[in-house]
């Protein structure tokens, strides 16, 4: 008796045409892995990808709150409670020293106000402006670098990339800056902010202490140094995803919360 050993055999069909689709198959997922592998290799030496990328490190998600101690360069100590959303929503309060409390401050996209109680109304800020020491308005609200700065690649060692970013919005907290990231993670490192001209160095500033915090290692630490060599630092006390409703950013808002 015969044995049957192929089923073109019985269907009378050329061998062949039965490695076709194994073939195409096989074409089809290297075609897939290869274009996975260049989208990789695009992000790996793309400098707007590593400051995207950068910006996750230092904000955990779209929604959250945390607790920072800004401390100037006398030792003067605030403690604010941060509440952030998105890209262009931040709401301060400040909890301490308590003859600052009611001192709350709003950001919508890049629109500042600060609520001072003697006066019993809002006044509007730039976020470029002095919060304490060193410390401007803007280094505590939610400053991202990607989508308002261009990037460009400046050099790079390696364990270094040194970037140049330059606005592309108005009222940005800084004008430009120079950015170093570490290689592979994409952690930021330091970083200078430079006047309008993108040439003088108004200050430095260093990310440090990075530690697990919401799933992730992030800088708990932020050393400001002004031209002065005055220090300021801002320091991450807790930080916890916190889902926040829109309407909870309004001016009524920040002039009631305590």
């Amino acid at each position: 008796m015969k044995i049957v050993r192929r089923l073109g055999d019985v269907l009378g069909l050329p061998a062949f045409a039965f490695g076709l689709p194994m073939i195409f198959g096989f074409q089809l997922a290297v075609a897939q892995t290869t274009g996975q592998l260049t989208a990789n290799k695009a992000d790996e030496i793309n400098p707007s990808v590593w400051v995207q990328k950068a910006d996750e490190i230092r904000n955990p998600s779209s929604s959250f709150e945390m607790v920072v101690k800004v401390i100037d360069a006398e030792s003067a100590e605030s403690v604010l409670q941060v509440f952030l959303k998105g890209q262009d929503k931040t709401l301060i309060v400040t909890k301490e020293p308590l003859r600052d409390k009611g001192r709350n401050m709003l950001m919508i996209d890049r629109d500042f106000q600060a609520y001072v109680p003697n006066l019993k109304r809002s006044l509007r800020l730039s976020l470029s402006q002095k919060l304490s020491g060193q410390v401007a308005n803007g280094d505590i609200s939610r400053t991202r670098w990607f989508g308002d700065y261009d990037v460009k690649l400046e050099s790079k060692t390696a364990k270094e990339h040194q970037l140049f970013l330059k606005g592309k919005k108005d009222n940005l907290t800084y004008a430009s800056l120079r950015l170093w990231l570490e290689v592979g993670t994409n952690r930021p490192l330091r970083a200078e902010y430079l006047s309008l001209d993108g040439k003088t160095i108004l200050k430095r500033a260093f990310f440090e202490e990075y530690r697990m915090l919401e799933g992730a290692m992030r800088p708990t630490s932020l050393r400001i140094e002004d031209i002065n060599n005055k220090t300021s630092f801002v320091k991450i006390q807790s930080i916890k995803s916190q889902p926040l409703e829109d309407s909870f950013f309004t001016v009524r808002n920040m002039e009631m919360v305590r």
